[in-house]
């Protein structure tokens, strides 16, 4: 099994989720960056998941994270779990934690396993996503209890040194709907039926 996923921001503008319908298997949606304060909210976000909603197209969550406290990442929990509640029972992909900020590696692992506690024990799946050489250098395997999204704009698949349900393959993908590049990722997990069942 190999799904067509992109994820989309308030980078893409406004987006015609109609003619996106069909192209795609599913969207992993920003909802928003860094700490729990409304001015870190993504614009489209609620645009985007109406839209994923009304075109039946399945979705899951990102934040980019800033954090370099334990505090702050339990901010960027609240974050999430403040925007997402009213789509609790729609979301069909995990919600991820989009670890690529310059200056954050130190006490990642720490941070992430705390925002992933927050977010399971309120009943969602998390996932943690991040680059190849992320992985390697600073995550490595600790983080094995969550499912992982990997980006590596090759041919070639990720090589981690373990299993991922992710790769983010390119960032200059193309979809009708869509004006401009669009990341597009590969997802071998039918996670629509793990998490909606």
């Amino acid at each position: 099994m190999q799904k067509k996923i992109i994820d989309v921001s308030r980078h893409q503008e406004k987006i015609d989720w109609s003619k996106v319908k069909g192209n795609v298997d599913g969207v992993i949606i920003r909802c928003g960056f860094g700490a729990d304060i409304s001015k870190n909210d993504d614009s489209q976000f609620k645009s985007n998941v109406e839209g994923c909603i009304k075109n039946g197209i399945p979705f899951g969550i990102y934040l980019y994270s800033y954090a370099k406290s334990m505090e702050a990442a339990i901010s960027e929990a609240n974050h999430v779990l403040r925007l997402v509640g009213p789509y609790k029972d729609m979301i069909a992909y995990p919600i991820y934690y989009d670890l690529e900020e310059n200056g954050t590696q130190e006490g990642a692992v720490e941070r992430a396993k705390a925002f992933g506690d927050i977010i399971e024990a309120a009943g969602y799946w998390c996932g943690i996503y991040a680059n190849q050489s992320w992985w390697k250098e600073y995550l490595g395997n600790k983080l094995d209890r969550f499912t992982k999204w990997v980006a590596r704009y090759s041919s070639k698949p990720p090589e981690i040194g373990s299993s991922y349900d992710m790769w983010q393959f390119t960032d200059k993908g193309s979809v009708p709907g869509i004006k401009g590049p669009v990341d597009m990722s590969y997802c071998y997990r039918d996670f629509e039926k793990i998490i909606r069942k």
